[in-house]
């Protein structure tokens, strides 16, 4: 049965819908939506070329999979691994690997090529984007290699991704317990720390690299035949990641005269002057650890009592005082040295061993308990590093919408069509064809106005300044307006004790219109006057699915986006990105980092008062360029620097500064009549960047998770509260200028703007001498 529309009166709208041709209308319209509300990604006519030609011959290479390619690639160190590291790949057979494909944290596919340099080293690195991420190796002299990253799991039952939150220890040597740490079989609960033990030195990575992600590495003198076998390449590569900020645990016992001998670069990592084995009354560690069960006594290594800091102090048999456990600062990172061989049988045997540990390196061996505060937040991340990536990740030359404001656009497109087309066409005019023209044209004349509202700011200079930030963010408003924005984040630290500097750095790279770039992040004409840059210069995709920054683990696999490379140059410390898409009105973020020597005008250590922590005597600006809003902190105080620092001035005397709390000074906690008042950290904060930075350098000194409510694992390696001990302190701040400029060597080659923020830490010894006065 068929209705009349013109007998019945009908609606034309309702007439519309009862036409024949109604599919034929509702597939235009659909067309026609997508085609101004969903613009495609395009590129350049000789880049598509050069990209379809590559996709093609990548996808025309037949992939010889083997049946058993899963066990026939070694992944991470003893097939432990994290998403979003570095991670050292090599195959059993030893062949070399020229190129490496997965897929980054957004899902596109990436290749890591090697240097033709270096192929022939048994070891390669690639980042791994997500679990179980595609693997895939390609060699000209070699079978290729598909298979995937392992998934997560127990590390003591295979080869696992381990989550941030599981510490991951490697030991060179008996693991001294630590892989049973927590675990227990009446429960069937596996141990809380991951631990791999290579069974020769063919198992430890030959870069620094291969380390990322690498919470302690344990060395005792069970392991100085596998110290032996290492390489020059992977001595050094300990050494670096160290310095760098990595933790090291050195047992020096009556083995030590050997281990040493054998291995002389450990003496790099620490100020040992003459090699002394004494036998060591027990007492100070049965105390330490409230020890039931009495130790007999044994040798250790007299370490020196003029550095480093003291955690336990004992005594030998002939009464004479001699530390037992010593933290020493190499660099950026920390070795901790106990005067005793704990892998031996009496150790072994001994109940506390694990107590003792557990009180040396609890912060580092033990798993991060969550907060039950942490599950009421209204963020999707529980980590410092999701703050700063939403922070970074917002354009101000992007106009913003929110739900609400398009649910009310479309409700008046579907309220604006039924009126004119019913009262207007059909009752006052009596024209019903006309809908056939009104119809669409309204559907177009909308979809032109939201494309033409989507563009970029047109002068995105007045919408940065006009935009609220921090008051000392600072803010690149004199380049010309660009349809790009960069934000980014620089982390300057210089020990001076080892004339060794690093800039690190946190980019998100926006562009309005689809781009495919040839990313390098290099110094800049500030960084060319604080130091000389060397190797590495690294410059990798940054960011990964998870809880860690906002995102959900899925197995995300984009095969819209053509594929990038990043290209090891001349060294494996060295990288270039090629090639990268950026989708229209998106961002990518990118890490950064380059190593140099720096160029000190002064190099006097800071005095402090015998017997207290405060300083004395003068400072002097030691880098070639003015620090602003700085302060000198020492332990857990802070001295407030003058507004600007600078280079190479000096303050005759310490006394005149102003003092303060450095925790109160990070939480922001003033002092009242009878009580304090501490201002809460927001996880939702996304305005401050500045605030954001200094909580991410120095996130322990200012309580940890038990203040912020955040973890501090993808960005820890920034962290540097360790180093406030007895005989080091940083002289931190701000520079005005950037330290990196990005080299996109695309068409326009206009400069970026963005928001950004850097900071320089100084680290300086501290020396104590008897007041003279």
């Amino acid at each position: 049965m068929s209705i009349d529309p013109k007998r019945y009166h009908l609606p034309h709208s309702i007439r519309f819908m009862s036409d024949k041709s109604v599919n034929f209308r509702t597939l235009l319209m659909i067309h026609l939506l997508l085609l101004f509300l969903m613009p495609p990604f395009t590129v350049s006519a000789n880049e598509s070329a050069r990209l379809t030609g590559q996709k093609g011959q990548a996808e025309n290479q037949k992939i010889k999979t083997t049946p058993d390619a899963q066990n026939s690639v070694l992944v991470g160190i003893e097939g432990i691994y994290r998403v979003g590291h570095w991670t050292g790949i090599r195959r059993i057979d030893d062949k070399p690997i020229e190129s490496i494909r997965t897929r980054d944290g957004d899902g596109v596919e990436v290749i890591y090529r090697q240097s033709e340099t270096v192929t022939g080293n048994r070891w390669c690195y690639a980042i791994p984007g997500s679990e179980a991420a595609p693997l895939i190796l390609e060699s000209a002299s070699a079978p290729i290699l598909e298979t995937r990253f392992p998934t997560q799991g127990s590390p003591s039952r295979g080869a696992a991704m381990i989550p941030l939150s599981m510490p991951w220890v490697v030991a060179i040597g008996d693991a001294l317990g630590i892989d049973q740490f927590n675990a227990n079989k009446l429960l069937e609960r596996d141990a809380s720390v991951a631990v791999s033990k290579p069974e020769n030195g063919k198992g430890l990575p030959d870069s620094e690299l291969g380390y990322a992600g690498v919470s302690l590495i344990v060395v005792g003198g069970s392991g100085k035949e596998i110290l032996r076998e290492l390489s020059e390449d992977q001595q050094q590569a300990i050494i670096k990641w160290v310095q760098s900020g990595g933790r090291l645990l050195l047992t020096l016992g009556s083995s030590s005269t050997a281990l040493l001998e054998q291995s002389p670069w450990l003496k790099r990592l620490v100020p040992l002057t003459e090699i002394t084995i004494a036998k060591i009354d027990p007492s100070a560690l049965e105390t330490f650890t409230s020890s039931q069960k009495p130790l007999d006594a044994f040798e250790g290594l007299r370490l020196p009592t003029n550095q480093g800091s003291t955690l336990l102090m004992g005594r030998t048999l002939k009464r004479e005082p001699t530390p037992l456990v010593v933290e020493y600062n190499a660099g950026l990172g920390q070795v901790i040295a106990v005067s005793a061989d704990l892998e031996d049988r009496l150790f072994e045997e001994w109940p506390e061993r694990m107590d003792l540990l557990t009180q040396i390196v609890g912060k580092i061996i033990e798993p991060d308990q969550e907060l039950a505060g942490q599950k009421n937040r209204s963020t999707a991340y529980n980590d410092l590093a999701g703050q700063l990536r939403t922070t970074l990740d917002q354009f101000e030359i992007k106009k913003g919408y929110s739900f609400s404001f398009l649910s009310l656009i479309i409700l008046a497109f579907l309220a604006f069509i039924g009126p004119l087309d019913f009262f207007l066409l059909n009752h006052f005019l009596g024209r019903p064809m006309l809908g056939w023209i009104t119809f669409p044209a309204s559907a177009i004349g909308i979809c032109v106005l939201l494309v033409l509202e989507s563009r970029a700011v047109d002068d995105p200079a007045t919408a940065l300044a006009s935009k609220p930030t921090a008051s000392n963010s600072v803010v690149d408003t004199t380049v010309p307006p660009s349809s790009q924005q960069w934000n980014r984040l620089e982390v300057i630290d210089i020990d001076t004790t080892i004339q060794m500097g690093i800039t690190r750095s946190l980019h998100y790279l926006y562009s309005h219109n689809p781009k495919i770039l040839n990313v390098r992040i290099e110094s800049s004409d500030t960084m060319d006057q604080i130091g000389v840059a060397k190797e590495p210069r690294l410059t990798t995709p940054f960011g990964y699915p998870g809880e860690s920054f906002g995102g959900i683990q899925i197995g995300l696999e984009d095969s819209r986006l053509p594929f990038y490379s990043v290209n090891f140059e001349e060294s494996r410390d060295s990288t270039s990105i090629q090639g990268m898409p950026i989708a229209s009105r998106s961002s990518k973020g990118i890490e950064s980092r380059v190593a140099f020597t720096p160029t000190l005008n002064n190099e006097e250590p800071v005095t402090r008062r015998p017997g207290s922590e405060l300083l004395q005597g003068k400072l002097t600006n030691p880098i070639n360029a003015d620090i602003l809003n700085g302060m000198l902190i020492y332990r857990n105080w802070t001295y407030l620097l003058p507004t600007r620092f600078p280079a190479g001035s000096k303050i005759n005397s310490l006394d005149t500064l102003r003092q303060k709390n450095f925790r109160w000074q990070l939480s922001r906690q003033q002092a009242l009549e009878s009580s304090s008042e501490t201002e809460p950290w927001n996880p939702a904060d996304t305005k401050a960047l500045d605030r954001i930075g200094e909580m991410i350098l120095f996130h322990e000194a200012a309580g940890g998770t038990r203040y912020t409510t955040l973890r501090h694992a993808p960005l820890s390696s920034l962290d540097l509260s360790h180093v406030l001990s007895d005989d080091r302190c940083i002289l931190f701040g701000q520079l005005e200028n950037a330290a990196t400029k990005i080299d996109l060597q695309d068409d326009d080659g206009k400069p970026l703007q963005g928001r950004r923020e850097t900071f320089v830490r100084v680290i300086l010894p501290v020396i104590d001498v008897r007041n003279s006065r």
